[in-house]
């Protein structure tokens, strides 16, 4: 066997069936680790250390509503630079200084990624079109 399905079955073992073949479905991948946190959307964040996985992808976010679109936007900017490793304490436990805070509220929670439906948003054109379409005139030939 190689070494990648022995991995998926250790892994599907330690989450559990359910957990491992929903985790196929959308991570293309079983991963098994220790919870980290929760975001107020109530997103799960993950990290494992297994010397298995593959490097710099050893944390990964579980949505909160799971079975619909999975959108990289439906996480906090702090949990999503925690994600990319930018930070290696997560932010839930972050003090003091080190907590970031907005000079300004947000109007709202969170706005979808609209992109491939009727409410994405569309440019439209401002400037002079450069050609003009050419209309043939009739004149007498006398």
């Amino acid at each position: 066997m190689s070494t990648s399905i022995v991995r998926t079955i250790k892994n599907i073992y330690k989450s559990g069936i359910r957990r491992g073949l929903w985790q196929i479905q959308t991570h293309n991948d079983t991963k098994s680790g220790w919870l980290v946190g929760e975001d107020d959307y109530g997103n799960k964040y993950y990290e494992t250390d297994n010397a298995e996985e593959i490097h710099m992808r050893t944390r990964w976010v579980e949505y909160n509503d799971r079975w619909t679109q999975i959108d990289i936007s439906k996480v906090e900017p702090a949990w999503h630079y925690w994600l990319g490793y930018g930070n290696n304490t997560p932010p839930n436990k972050l003090t003091g200084d080190a907590i970031a805070v907005r000079a300004y509220p947000l109007p709202e929670k969170h706005k979808p990624n609209l992109t491939n439906t009727t409410g994405a948003y569309v440019p439209y054109n401002t400037a002079k079109p450069k050609f003009t379409s050419w209309e043939p005139t009739v004149s007498d030939r006398s």
